[in-house]
């Protein structure tokens, strides 16, 4: 009996040393898979080149009469722009319009987004209000949108709605 024991023991050695070893190998070739676009990460003190989004947003979409708090960060699997629109009245944005301003957004970044969070807020006679957008966002397929926020929205899959990313000219 004890020599079954010890018989059964090393099995269990040897396995969790042969999924400790699956495991690294997994997370390392992770890590190996991940894009390499020749972006330029953000670090502390640099700054973040955001093309002329804010320029082709308010064109795109005369509503929209100002684009703020403009970041970048990094996600896992490229990076997300966040950015907020004032709007000039606190209706909600049509799904045309928000469809304008994602694609001017997709067309004037000069560095590729994986995701994209918008909020919207407009300076009314009752102070600054939500705008809403996931109403709107509902209709922009194929791409994925979560809520975010009160009322934003993070949109994914760009290219599925868009095509190929590509830098301005």
């Amino acid at each position: 009996m004890s020599m079954r024991r010890g018989h059964i023991g090393r099995r269990r050695i040897i396995a969790v040393m042969l999924a400790g070893s699956l495991l690294s190998g997994a997370l390392a070739g992770c890590t190996m898979l991940m894009p390499q676009t020749g972006q330029a990460e953000q670090t502390e003190g640099s700054t973040v080149d955001y093309g002329d989004v804010a320029n082709a947003v308010t064109a795109a979409v005369p509503r929209v009469v100002g684009v703020r708090d403009l970041a970048q960060s990094a996600n896992g699997l490229g990076h997300r722009l966040s950015l907020g629109l004032e709007v000039d009245t606190a209706e909600p944005l049509t799904a045309d319009e928000l469809d304008a301003v994602v694609e001017a957004i997709w067309g004037a970044l000069p560095w590729e987004p994986n995701t994209i969070k918008i909020t919207a807020g407009a300076d009314t006679a009752e102070g600054h209000e939500i705008v809403d957008l996931r109403t709107a966002a509902a209709d922009l397929d194929p791409m994925g949108v979560t809520n975010a926020g009160t009322g934003g929205v993070s949109l994914t899959d760009m290219s599925a709605r868009y095509g190929k990313w590509s830098a301005p000219e």
